[in-house]
């Protein structure tokens, strides 16, 4: 059955810019019924101004949407990862409640990791990525696109990223031949390494979000293994980089820009600062 599309949609295809960026459907109330990213907006929306024909998911309830707003974005990647931590904060119930293999969607993550960092005898540092804050160690986060099965592409640069680091510590850290199969995974709940102790400033640096130089400096520590790790480690590098970006640099602008003292965001403190960054544009 055709079902008609509701003028609000058109108007907003005809006003839209057309750079990259989010948008949200609104509902009578003001809720948001569901969040969407776009490489062009104009362009995205004008796509569902047209739709015609049998409607599944969002679609059915177009009746619903009364107003639609939109935050630009510097590119495409930069509104997908916008639109991974909106979906994450404001659990609109109209995107998708699962992701690819039957693992959380884009923003609907089963866990909210915090890595956390211990000590252990004779140079040897022990990552573990956790669910709460622990009484013991020092945690860091929270990052809650970071973990197994997390399908958005700010989920995968987390994840991958981290375990680019690890991977990067490793070589550094000249232990070993043959690198562990835990870190050529998805990444690791619980991984060990030893690591020089003039590292660990720049380590806590790294995943605090005040420095990203870390990776340099365990690069150039790897240098000693041999030329065919090499090409990957490089690449590893710019993985690591990409993660502290969408991981624990955002932390830190996000809690600096709202005020928040200390370095660990709590899960609903991290969601409430997103959702007062987009309230503005809500508004209107």
């Amino acid at each position: 059955m055709d079902l008609a599309v509701p003028g609000v949609l058109r108007e907003a295809a005809a006003e839209a810019p057309g750079g990259a960026g989010v948008y949200l459907f609104l509902g009578a109330s003001g809720e948001v019924l569901y969040v969407g990213k776009a490489g062009n907006l104009r362009q995205r929306l004008a796509q569902h101004a047209a739709a015609k024909g049998p409607r599944v998911g969002l679609a059915k309830r177009y009746d619903l949407v009364r107003r639609v707003v939109w935050e630009v974005a510097a590119s495409e990647e930069a509104a997908a990862w916008r639109e991974s931590e909106l979906i994450f904060a404001l659990r609109p119930p109209y995107n998708a409640n699962t992701g690819v293999r039957g693992v959380a969607a884009v923003g609907q993550d089963a866990r909210i990791p915090y890595v956390v960092v211990r000590e252990g005898a004779a140079g040897v540092l022990r990552f573990g990525l956790e669910t709460a804050v622990p009484s013991d160690g020092r945690a860091y986060g929270c990052f809650p696109h970071l973990g197994k099965g997390v399908a958005s592409s700010l989920g995968i640069a987390c994840s991958d990223g981290y375990t680019a680091l690890l991977r990067l510590l490793w070589a550094s850290g000249g232990v070993g031949q043959l690198m562990p199969g835990a870190i050529t995974r998805s990444a690791p709940e619980q991984f060990s390494v030893v690591i020089d102790e003039g590292i660990r400033p720049a380590l806590h640096g790294f995943l605090s979000g005040a420095r990203g130089k870390l990776v340099d400096e365990l690069l150039l520590g790897a240098s000693g293994r041999p030329a065919f790790m090499m090409p990957a480690l490089r690449r590893d590098r710019e993985a690591a980089l990409r993660f502290f970006a969408g991981g624990p640099k955002l932390v830190r602008e996000r809690r600096l820009r709202h005020g928040v003292r200390g370095r660990v965001l709590e899960v609903e403190t991290y969601r409430r600062l997103v959702c007062e960054e987009i309230a503005p544009v809500i508004r209107g």
